[in-house]
């Protein structure tokens, strides 16, 4: 009889030791999965802290911007070079560069060879600007 009290307080013994390790092992496991959920939440809000600082510095550099483009002295600039505007005491002036044709002698064997250039007249050159079509459109003859 002693062997048998002997086992039950060793099973007893075991028994409480298991549980202990049951348990110290879940809250490892549980201390290792809030580190885990810990170390990522800290790597997202650095990257949104990121996010936010550079959100900001573009709003900033749109502010400058919207007061720049609000200026009175940058809406003149562009609508001088954007829509060639001019003002009530300004003339406009366009300069038109004459046109050259190529003058072109056809050899044997259908080969062109450019002999010269010239200067096209300047009412064609204006036709072409008014009507923007060549000369000899609508029946009208060179």
């Amino acid at each position: 009889m002693p062997d048998n009290k002997r086992s039950s307080k060793l099973s007893l013994v075991q028994f409480l030791a298991i549980i202990a390790i049951t348990l110290s092992l879940s809250l490892i496991v549980d201390f290792g999965r809030k580190a885990t959920a810990s170390y990522r939440i800290r790597q997202e809000e650095v990257r949104l802290e990121q996010e936010v600082a550079a959100l900001e510095a573009r709003q900033r550099e749109l502010k400058e911007r919207k007061a720049i483009v609000q200026s009175d002295a940058f809406v003149e600039q562009w609508a001088r070079e954007e829509m060639h505007l001019v003002r009530a005491e300004e003339t406009a002036v366009m300069p038109i560069i004459p046109h050259r044709t190529q003058t072109a002698e056809v050899r044997k064997g259908g080969e062109a060879e450019v002999i010269g250039e010239r200067e096209s007249p300047c009412w064609q050159v204006w036709w072409a600007l008014f009507v923007d079509s060549p000369p000899g459109m609508f029946g009208l003859a060179d």
